[in-house]
């Protein structure tokens, strides 16, 4: 490891410490110790085998029969490209790996990562050598092999149902328990299990030797141990937490056989009945903060359901219920197309995997899922691809939800639905907390940010993610708040970045008040983020001053003198152009040559539109996980004086 590595990486420790409770240090340690007499273990899968047996399956039928030839032909190019090894994920295209294991193959960096050291030894979150650790694990998820063992299945090709036992087989060869990059983390060993177990249940035993079947057996005992050993907890009790229990879950449930198989099952079902009212605030909104995390822990959740009702043991319906209020919620921010805003992080993360290149509507294909297996058709999207997801959960589709407005007072959103000039309108502002735990892992500096959707198109849009581990300066951007829709003083974020997953100061937000009615709404509220800094709130009121008209107010309260560099900023969506106008500080949003957005900045402030700028990192959106693209952005600054607001008109047209 390079100096700079070792002190990323001690840097790192001190920020999770000062993030810990006493307890949580306490079962850190614990946990350090219990990882360190795991390394003097017997190597090598022997200690897992589990003698011969049935094959186990996913605890859950699955009818391709009913798949159309469309999703057919998606798969096909699935097939194709993963057969030639033409791998694609997370916008990277992957090079031929040469002499290195394709498992441990970084295609960025293009090195191997450490195949034989004990995996808790690998620096996966400070590398200066070998990439972001998000590429290599992506591919070893597994999950391009179930929309192949699909199309084995419909279409009865000899050739896909044996590379779909060979790459499960050339796995297991080449990454024995608790060595190499593809065992630290509990996340990436559930969503791999069940990949396995959805392919095995759709080729079916008869595809596998009996060598082949042994192997899955003692691969999967090995997973169990890993999960039940080393749960998440404390500050990293989200997402993680879950997946992990799904796992373990659907492993148990998979191989009733396995000596611990009855309490990894009671553990499992233990924390999903315990952790729904954690991961998701009492009015539906994902404590992650994230519409996509959401759907991620919600598809989490579906397998979860879905497995327990075909095993004959229903999950509690208290979690169906609450599963439903997240549903609910996610239907507000839904627009015609099925979109929602891309708020907070989204790194794909997926459970049932189709085309791991054409995902764009997740959250209407799990919300369809979720209708479904809830027998609720009141949460079903206007609109879902169809998808492998369909064919395991069911699918339902509902017409576009109605009009109005709803505050999630917990979560911290409000959302105005309404149509004007016959287009769709949804628009949201954020005035909750900054993220889940005391970490915010996957939260980003947005508070009273607002993202609008008009006529299937993001006017004001969201940022993404870009990068995770390797982003360095680049994470920091994306979650920063110069790149959002609200209010920066001196290029400055409401909440402090201490590291890709860390916060050191978060902006709290406060003094909500909300006129609910379509005609008169307003929604107003204020934040913290900088009076530590400038000694100032920063205090926005959205309100509507006509049917086609809103109105931001943005004031600083507590200054004492003007306060400079304050910037006011909006990003468009793919496919949105800013234009000038004839008039000083009034822009256009255009799409296809059609002005959908008319918006006049603060009196008295210079506007300018900025795409692509590298220096000060803005005009830039990420559309998927690793790839970032130009986009414009609507810059205004200028000088606060004490007492003053400044006004930006946002008018439809």
């Amino acid at each position: 490891m390079s100096s700079g590595g070792l002190s990323n990486r001690l840097s790192w420790y001190a920020r999770r410490l000062s993030a810990m409770s006493t307890a949580e240090v306490v079962h850190r340690v614990g946990e350090l110790a219990k990882k360190r007499s795991a390394r003097l273990a017997q190597p090598g899968w022997a200690r897992f085998d589990q003698g011969d047996g049935p094959l186990p399956v996913f605890p859950a039928a699955i009818d391709v029969t009913s798949a159309d030839a469309d999703l057919v032909a998606r798969w096909e190019r699935v097939a194709e490209a993963a057969m030639a090894r033409r791998h694609r994920f997370l916008g990277v295209d992957w090079p031929p790996a040469g002499n290195a294991s394709l498992w441990h193959f970084d295609p960025v960096s293009q090195r191997e990562w450490p195949k034989d050291r004990y995996c808790f030894d690998i620096n996966y979150r400070h590398s200066d050598v070998y990439g972001d650790v998000k590429y290599v694990w992506e591919i070893n998820r597994l999950q391009y092999l179930q929309p192949i063992a699909a199309l084995a299945v419909r279409t009865g090709r000899g050739d896909l149902r044996a590379f779909v036992t060979a790459e499960i087989a050339s796995w297991i060869v080449d990454n024995p328990p608790f060595h190499g990059i593809n065992w630290p983390s509990g996340i990436e060993l559930s969503v791999r299990a069940i990949s396995v177990l959805v392919a095995a249940r759709l080729i079916g035993a008869d595809a596998f030797s009996a060598a082949e079947t042994r192997a899955i057996r003692a691969f999967l005992a090995a997973t169990g141990d890993w999960l039940s050993r080393y749960p998440s907890r404390f500050s990293s009790a989200n997402n993680h937490l879950i997946a992990e229990a799904v796992g373990l879950y659907v492993i148990a449930t998979a191989c009733p056989e396995l000596p611990a198989a009855s309490r990894w099952r009671a553990y499992a079902r233990r924390v999903l009945a315990e952790e729904v009212d954690r991961q998701f605030h009492a009015d539906g909104i994902g404590a992650e903060q994230s519409p996509t995390y959401t759907a991620f822990t919600l598809e989490l959740y579906v397998t979860a359901v879905c497995v327990a009702q075909a095993a004959g043991n229903p999950l509690p319906q208290a979690v169906l219920d609450k599963l439903a209020t997240v549903g609910e919620a996610l239907c507000w921010f839904m627009d015609e197309t099925g979109a929602v805003p891309r708020i907070g992080d989204d790194d794909e993360g997926r459970v049932i995997v189709s085309d791991p290149e054409a995902d764009r509507f997740y959250v209407a294909s799990v919300l369809s899922a979720t209708a479904a297996v809830c027998d609720r058709p009141d949460i079903a999207p206007p609109v879902a691809p169809p998808h492998l997801r369909d064919l395991v959960f069911g699918r339902r589709l509902a017409p576009t939800k109605g009009e109005g407005v709803h505050t999630f007072a917990e979560g911290g959103y409000t959302v105005l639905r309404d149509r004007v000039h016959d287009r769709q309108l949804a628009l949201a502002m954020d005035h909750g907390p900054l993220g889940f735990l005391s970490i915010a892992a996957h939260g980003h500096a947005d508070t009273l940010a607002v993202w609008l959707t008009y006529g299937g198109r993001a006017l004001l849009a969201d940022a993404g993610t870009y990068l995770y581990h390797a982003g360095g300066a680049w994470r920091d951007a994306f979650r920063g708040t110069p790149l959002h829709n609200t209010l920066s003083i001196g290029g400055e974020s409401s909440s402090l970045v201490s590291g890709a997953f860390n916060w050191k100061a978060k902006a709290e937000a406060s003094r909500l008040a909300v006129n609910d009615r379509l005609d008169t709404f307003s929604c107003e509220a204020a934040h913290d983020g900088y009076k530590a800094r400038f000694g100032v709130e920063h205090v926005r009121a959205l309100r509507r001053v006509s049917p086609d008209t809103f109105r931001i107010e943005d004031r600083l309260e507590g200054a004492a003198a003007p306060i400079g560099n304050v910037a006011i900023a909006f990003l468009s969506g793919e496919g949105i152009e800013i234009r000038t106008t004839d008039r000083a500080s009034t822009f256009d949003f255009v799409a296809g040559g059609t002005a959908l957005l008319r918006l006049t900045g603060p009196e008295g402030w210079v506007g300018s539109v900025v795409s692509g700028q590298e220096a000060e990192r803005l005009g830039w959106r990420s559309p998927c996980f690793g790839v970032k693209t130009p986009s414009d952005q609507l810059v205004f600054r200028g000088s606060v004086a004490p007492g003053k607001t400044m006004r930006t008109d946002l008018r439809l047209l």
